[in-house]
């Protein structure tokens, strides 16, 4: 019946305009219309059942669509609500946000400015904006976006994949904050559109918890070595040591490490170009110039034990040949006294 009732009355409605002819203007609630249809300031406009959610009474009953405009709200409404416990109402003009907008089923924006789309999502406060299937942005200026996340803090951000269980959520945990939720984890590209067979970029795989430099031997070119021992002369005459951004609490944030611009100084060029800038430090550079610092220390640290085993080994050699004479001038002191003692050899005496 319901759908009949929309069906009489959709024919109705282009009945009427076609009646009216194209240059005519319909005015609903206002003798001088100014548009094609025309509604009176401040007025409900309903295409539907009603503005009013009913509870069903009817088991098999789930949805009404309907779109409606909430003239003294400045408020839309359109798709469809459940007409079950808890979501009826939804869409009555109690639970409707000035300045709102949803969308979809079984959306709610309750917050003044507040936008709802998809499914089951709920804005519930200031400028909040909730889109997908069940998220919810519950505080001042939050966003949800997703599957089954919630934005409970003033300003913060959550997106959420659909790898959470029935009935789990995502919640934000503090002001001002960023969440997000990908088990199959995150790849950003910062090269050339469409530059498939050599993207350049970061990646954070499933299940990792820190970032990966994407680092392919395949993906480059250009390789030259470097002196390592260079590197250690340069780091050695770097600025090192413990300091904190300006306008940070000096008493909790403050940090290790070197200088941009010296390490722009001693590392930005190589022999083909520029590497870096002199405002901050790539990370995958500060790695590769720590290891071939690192792999210049092992070559010095290599060498330096060559050398000790050739001098180990010379002394040892020095110590043989040491031991043989202290040998024969022994056997010598003896053949010698012997021969003194048979009077072949007189002693000589002061």
């Amino acid at each position: 019946m319901r759908l009949k009732s929309l069906n009489h009355l959709a024919a109705l409605i282009v009945l009427l305009l076609i009646s009216l002819q194209v240059q005519a203007q319909v005015g609903i609630g206002l003798t001088q219309p100014k548009a094609f249809l025309n509604v009176a300031e401040g007025k409900t406009v309903l295409f539907g059942a009603d503005t009013a959610g009913v509870l069903s009474q009817n088991p098999g009953t789930w949805d009404v669509p309907k779109m409606i405009w909430y003239g003294s709200k400045g408020a839309f409404r359109a798709g469809g609500i459940r007409i079950e416990e808890n979501q009826y109402t939804y869409w009555d003009n109690a639970n409707v946000g000035r300045y709102s907008f949803a969308s979809g089923e079984g959306t709610k924006a309750g917050g003044e400015h507040s936008t709802a789309m998809g499914f089951g999502t709920q804005a519930n406060a200031e400028s909040a904006t909730a889109i997908g299937a069940w998220t919810f942005a519950n505080a001042d200026r939050s966003t949800a976006m997703g599957y089954s996340v919630v934005a409970n803090h003033r300003g913060s951000f959550i997106i959420g994949d659909d790898s959470n269980c029935l009935g789990c959520t995502y919640n934000t945990t503090a002001i001002n904050q960023m969440m997000m939720h990908f088990a199959g984890g995150y790849i950003l590209y910062t090269s050339n559109a469409r530059q498939e067979n050599s993207p350049s970029g970061i990646q954070l795989q499933p299940n990792a918890n820190a970032w990966s430099v994407i680092s392919d031997s395949t993906r480059k070119e250009n390789f030259r070595a470097t002196d390592g021992a260079l590197f250690l002369k340069k780091i050695s005459g770097m600025r090192l040591g413990s300091w904190n951004y300006k306008g940070q609490d000096v008493k909790q944030y403050r940090h290790y490490g070197p200088m941009a611009q010296d390490f722009f100084a001693a590392f930005g060029h190589d022999e083909l170009g520029v590497i870096g800038e002199d405002k901050s430090i790539n990370q995958a550079d500060f790695d590769g110039v720590n290891l071939i610092a690192i792999q210049a220390l092992i070559k010095e640290v290599e060498a330096l034990k060559a050398e000790n085993k050739s001098l180990k080994m010379a002394e040892t050699s020095m110590k043989a040949e040491t031991q043989s004479l202290k040998a024969k001038m022994e056997q010598f002191e003896k053949q010698l006294s012997t021969l003194m003692n048979a009077g072949t050899v007189s002693a000589v005496t002061k």
